[in-house]
């Protein structure tokens, strides 16, 4: 066995060659349809792993992308400004939706972001919880990899129609000290 079947395919591999794939189609399908299956893959896993466990895989797959989409998508070879200008145009042209920073403390590395027309949740019901989690995972992928040390992200308020959208922090996650 060569040391290339030890490493996983990046998930971006994965994808393959979307123009000879749909060719009449394109590389575009609605919101709905991308809910449609999500929401059907978040159920099926509710019900074999129970709604924390489920929280937790979706969480971990965002991180994942996240990752993989910094590092792809957003120009993070520059400042942090440079950096938020270019995360917030990447999650407009990728039609994730629009991020705007809130607040921010550099010291803390401390960062709230808000994010309106989500691809994952803007305009649904939220049965009175919280339920974002791919995107939370995704957020603090994509700090980690910018700050290149784990962070965590947690959703502070969901898409209502009174807040039409979700916001966010993202900050270092904290260690345990060894006893």
């Amino acid at each position: 066995m060569n040391d290339n079947e030890n490493v996983e395919q990046r998930i971006i591999d994965k994808i393959g060659n979307l123009d000879s794939g749909r060719p009449n189609l394109g590389l575009l399908m609605p919101v709905f349809m991308f809910r449609f299956f999500f929401l059907s893959i978040q159920e099926k896993l509710k019900e074999k792993f129970g709604q924390l466990e489920t929280d937790k895989i979706l969480y971990d797959a965002g991180f994942l992308a996240g990752n993989e989409f910094c590092e792809n998508f957003v120009s993070y070879e520059n400042d942090i400004k440079n950096f938020l200008v270019s995360l917030q145009t990447s999650f407009k042209e990728q039609r994730i939706g629009i991020l705007q920073l809130e607040n921010m403390d550099l010291n803390s590395l401390y960062f709230e972001v808000s994010i309106s027309e989500d691809v994952d949740c803007s305009g649904a019901q939220h049965e009175g919880r919280y339920v974002c989690s791919m995107c939370e995972g995704f957020l603090s992928g994509i700090f980690s990899f910018y700050f290149k040390r784990i962070f965590e992200a947690k959703e502070l308020e969901s898409w209502t129609s009174e807040i039409p959208k979700c916001i966010f922090e993202a900050k270092p996650k904290k260690t345990k000290k060894p006893s």
